[in-house]
């Protein structure tokens, strides 16, 4: 019975913070349940803990249709198997692609949030998040400090030349120290469905229509790996709990697999 309320809660406060208004049950959408089990996915969830959380929400609904505070029913997602929750990444040349493509179409603020995420491995609420505090800059080296990532706990990643660049693309030393937020929309400060659907009006109607912010976080961790960074390292850098996290980044992509077959060609 904990565990229900506590799941609720945790729904009713994504909701708020998502759609910017207050959490009812009639409120809710089939997009809400859609786009909330994908925040559990990117999160990084257990997958018996992502269905314990959509199942509680589904009982809460059935109740809410069998008491009439509900105007509708809608179908639920299906729930994730144990060993269905894969990453998947960008190889280089798509990722080459993903930056042309911005910077052909996007603004300079989606330009930089692309680097950004693929040179920080950051997650898309860690992204919005931060302020123009946590970042430091100087001629040859930078930081940026994420507080409250997953699991309440903070970390400090390093800013390659790229990501200092993205910043600083977006007037970092205009801003620098201000507690203000670093990326605002049209209604106040940017939030992670506002970024995805950035993303997907920049994409539409590409190779890479379909490719997530969190995409970018695996391609991040993908690349560590590929230039032969320890596990060790790549998990602080991304944050996550157990190493066995990190390790699906040691698992070849096609691209890999393409890649070693071409190794053992007899044609020149």
């Amino acid at each position: 019975m904990i565990s229900y309320k506590n799941d609720l809660i945790i729904f009713a406060r994504w909701f708020n913070k998502v759609n910017h208004y207050s959490f009812t049950i009639n409120k809710i959408t089939p997009t809400d349940i859609r786009l909330y089990k994908q925040y559990l996915i990117d999160n990084e969830f257990k997958p018996n803990t992502i269905n314990r959380k959509i199942l509680s929400l589904k009982y809460f609904m059935k109740w809410g249709w069998n008491t009439k505070k509900m105007a509708y029913r809608f179908p639920f997602p299906k729930l994730v198997k144990e060993h269905s929750i894969t990453a998947r990444w960008l190889d280089k040349l798509e990722q080459n692609s993903l930056l042309r493509h911005f910077e052909k179409y996007g603004k300079i603020r989606d330009i930089s949030i692309i680097k950004i995420l693929l040179n920080t491995g950051l997650r898309i609420q860690e992204l919005c998040n931060l302020k123009w505090k946590h970042i430091t800059i100087t001629d040859r080296k930078g930081s940026l400090i994420v507080n409250y990532g997953k699991g309440n706990k903070s970390r400090e990643i390093p800013l390659n030349k790229s990501a200092r660049l993205a910043f600083e693309a977006i007037d970092y030393h205009v801003n620098v120290g201000s507690s203000d937020k670093i990326f605002i929309g049209q209604r106040g400060n940017l939030t992670p469905r506002g970024i995805q659907l950035m993303i997907k009006r920049i994409l539409a109607n590409t190779e890479l229509s379909d490719i997530s912010p969190h995409d970018l976080r695996h391609s991040f961790c993908k690349n560590l790996v590929n230039s032969g960074v320890s596990l060790e390292k790549i998990a602080m850098l991304a944050g996550h709990e157990r190493l066995d996290t990190t390790k699906i980044y040691c698992y070849p992509s096609y691209s890999d697999l393409n890649e070693a077959v071409d190794r053992i060609s007899e044609e020149e």
